[in-house]
């Protein structure tokens, strides 16, 4: 015999929510029982919230929004009825919730009301009418009586809250449509809704407020492994417990995880469990929960992530490739092979969903565990082939746009041939100076993790170029240690081609950063074998500026007559190649030459020479260190106003293009000509200037100049700060 409509209709409800019988529970897993009363009994206030967790730690500034909610009421202001609160898998958004509902319950006279809409996790998806009819069981309709369509469910949910004040908590929803239908129509109750989703249209539509849950602090989460593991073992070992928060990415659900694993091991110290985490490829199973879904981290992030549209989950993958901590618009487009628009549309998805993090500067990152988890689904979902093409198109972008950067930065300098873009990714383009070298700073991070990752992956051939393209940047902002470890790799992969042009590349930038970093010995040998490889591949500007950096280092070594014999092959080599800039840099250490030779009217005349040539070519950059070179070798023959004028234009250049260092070495000079002409407010404004420069740049960049400073010492031998020096 079918069942009756009213068995069916009771039947369909239970089933929506996991209860048989006669026995409703509202919530999934948690929510609170009801049993069927007969018409005449009396209505007891439901209070169903799941028990809260028993150790909470903070979240302080979240609780006083959600107490504001229950705190006299100002009637000029709208009365928040909808709060969502949204956040990452595994953030703690549920413990927040029923914490706070749990202390809050006192105001809401007429009970609480608890369900899990199931939007993320293991099982079916509880929709809006199931949602319905459980919550009006709950609240003691009769199943005779609840309307089988969600319209009319909707409609007698409302009628049946109006006059009460109640507390409804709709934990893991997946949209505002799941949520809507379950809003009473009452002020005087109050909804707190849960969800990975950020529910813009619940926002927009309801006017719900939202706050957005975070990873916890470093001081939060200490707090909350102490709270488990206990003071004793976390005060053993500071280093370790600071080192577990890094490695769960101060998530919640995995602190818990970790600290129930530590004190599962008594006799261990922290430092074994955090070596285990410590490797990438093993740190996910190292917080799996055997047989609990919900409270396993790579089965929490997995929900969300089957929760994508194929589309978004696509580049939720690839996104997980990028070997850097951020990733822009435009280089997530090129390593998906998809149209800015498209990227930026799935981008906000994955947004909506905590999946990805908006940073302040508009770029997109993971936290470490999401970061390995989509690591991990591209090595699973993707080709390896497939994988293989996303990062060369990544590499490649990041290739041309650095060399748009560079060729903005410094117009007139050598360049290498690139290969061809390929996909629909399109690299940046910059209009100023000020625009690329922002990128440059903001992309540094990433443009060393992208090349040390072409390494691995032995694409060799854009490998060796990245340095090459991104020479001028660490030239004028003075990263030098990890400039030399860029032409390290650069080097490696032109040497793992055969590739003599990538050779001579790194060779010669390989050179300027040691003799930067004072390892002139090491810069020497990159200089001399710069020398030979560029003539092998007859790469007459390579072969020039290393030239010249040998007159260079010959000059700090005192020997000004065998520099000025090397500085004329090098600047032969950059006539023979028809180049203007080598040329101008050469008549530079011409110039240091004669001056220390005590020839200062064929310095003087030298340096003139060299930033004619830069002028002739638009060199702005190379045009303010000649005059910088000028101002020194007129002021040696006591010119000084001659050497203000120069030191001024010089140092309005250096600040347009960001040139920290040569901005401390124009300032130092006019701080010395305005002492020699007596003006002793002016150079003490310079000088005071200069050291506050000092203090900001720290010794690598600055030790050289440091002497000039009334009352500094210089570590080391010093050179002549106003020789430029450098290929740049």
């Amino acid at each position: 015999m079918p069942p009756s409509h009213e068995e069916a209709n009771r039947l369909t409800i239970n089933e929506a929510v996991g209860a048989t019988g006669a026995s409703i529970q509202a919530g999934v897993v948690h929510g609170g029982v009801h049993v069927e009363l007969p018409k005449g009994s009396i209505a007891v206030a439901q209070r169903q919230l799941p028990l809260a967790v028993s150790v909470f730690v903070d979240r302080r500034s979240h609780l006083a929004t959600l107490d504001s909610f229950t705190s006299p009421h100002d009637e000029k202001a709208p009365k928040v009825t909808v709060s969502a609160i949204t956040g990452a898998p595994g953030v703690g958004k549920t413990a927040l919730a029923v914490h706070w509902a749990h202390r809050a319950r006192s105001h809401y006279v007429d009970g609480d009301l608890y369900i899990d809409l199931r939007g993320y996790g293991p099982g079916p998806r509880v929709e809006p009418g199931q949602a319905l009819g459980a919550l009006l069981l709950s609240l003691q309709v009769p199943p005779d009586r609840i309307p089988p369509d969600i319209d009319g469910r909707a409609a007698l949910y409302r009628s049946v809250l109006t006059g009460k004040r109640m507390l409804i908590l709709v934990d893991n929803a997946a949209s505002a449509d799941q949520v809507r239908p379950l809003l009473p129509g009452s002020s005087a109750c109050l909804t707190i809704v849960t969800s990975r989703n950020a529910l813009p249209g619940l926002v927009a539509r309801e006017g719900a407020t939202r706050m957005v849950l975070e990873v916890l602090s470093l001081s939060e989460s200490l707090a909350l492994l102490r709270r488990i593991i206990g003071d004793e073992r976390i005060d053993s070992d500071p280093e370790a417990a600071e080192r577990l928060v890094a490695l769960c990415a101060h998530l919640p659900l995995a602190l818990r995880i970790a600290a129930e694993r530590v004190t599962g091991r008594p006799h261990a110290g922290l430092a074994e469990f955090v070596a285990e985490l410590e490797n990438e490829r093993e740190r996910l199973d190292a917080l799996e929960v055997e047989d609990d879904e919900l409270s396993d981290i790579r089965a929490v992030f997995a929900a969300s992530y089957h929760n994508l549209d194929p589309a978004a989950a696509r580049l939720f993958r690839l996104a997980g490739l990028h070997p850097g901590r951020e990733i822009g618009l435009h280089a997530c487009a090129a390593l998906a092979d998809l149209t800015v628009p498209t990227t930026r549309r799935l981008l906000e998805r994955l947004s909506r969903t905590h999946l990805l993090t908006v940073t302040e500067t508009g770029r997109y990152r993971f936290h470490d565990l999401l970061r390995l988890y989509a690591l991990e689904r591209a090595e699973q979902d993707e080709a390896e082939q497939e994988r293989e093409l996303a990062l060369r198109r990544l590499t490649n972008w990041y290739l041309h746009t650095a060399d748009n950067g560079h060729r903005v930065v410094l117009p007139s300098f050598h360049t290498v041939p690139l290969p061809e873009m390929t996909g629909a990714g399109v690299p940046l383009s910059f209009t100023g100076v000020d625009e690329a070298m922002r990128w440059f700073e903001d992309e540094r991070g990433n443009l060393v993790d992208v090349l040390q990752a072409a390494v691995e992956r032995g694409q060799h051939d854009l490998a060796w170029r990245l340095p090459a393209v991104m020479y001028g940047f660490f030239e004028l902002r003075g990263h030098w240690t990890q400039w030399r470890d860029i032409h390290l790799l650069g080097l490696k992969a032109a040497r793992a081609l055969g590739d003599d042009l990538g050779q001579a590349c790194n060779l010669l930038g390989l050179g300027d950063a040691n003799w930067l970093l004072k390892r002139s010995d090491e810069a020497w040998e990159c200089y001399r074998s710069a020398v030979e490889v560029a003539r092998r591949c007859a790469d007459g500007w390579i072969e020039g500026f290393a030239l010249r950096q040998l007159g260079v280092l010959l000059i700090e070594r005192q020997r000004p007559d065998e520099a000025l014999a090397l500085t004329e092959q090098a600047l032969s080599a950059f006539r023979a190649a028809g180049e203007q800039r080598g040329t101008g840099m050469a008549l530079l250490t011409l110039g240091d030459s004669h001056r220390k030779l005590g020839q200062s009217a064929q310095a003087i005349r030298c340096h003139q020479d060299a930033v004619e040539v830069f002028r002739g070519i638009g060199d702005e950059w190379s045009t303010a260190w000649g005059l910088c070179a000028l101002g020194e070798t007129v002021a040696e023959t006591g010119r000084w106003t001659e050497s203000l004028d120069h030191y001024a234009h010089a140092l309005a250049t250096f600040r347009a293009f960001g040139n920290r260092r040569n901005e401390l070495r124009a300032l130092i000079g006019l701080a010395e000509a305005h002492a020699a002409l007596g003006r002793i407010e002016e150079s003490r404004d310079h000088y005071r200037v200069a050291a506050e420069l000092i203090e900001e740049l720290g010794d690598e960049q600055t030790a050289d100049l440091r002497r000039r400073l009334p009352g500094h010492d210089a570590d080391g031998p010093a050179r002549s700060p106003l020789s430029p020096g450098g290929s740049g």
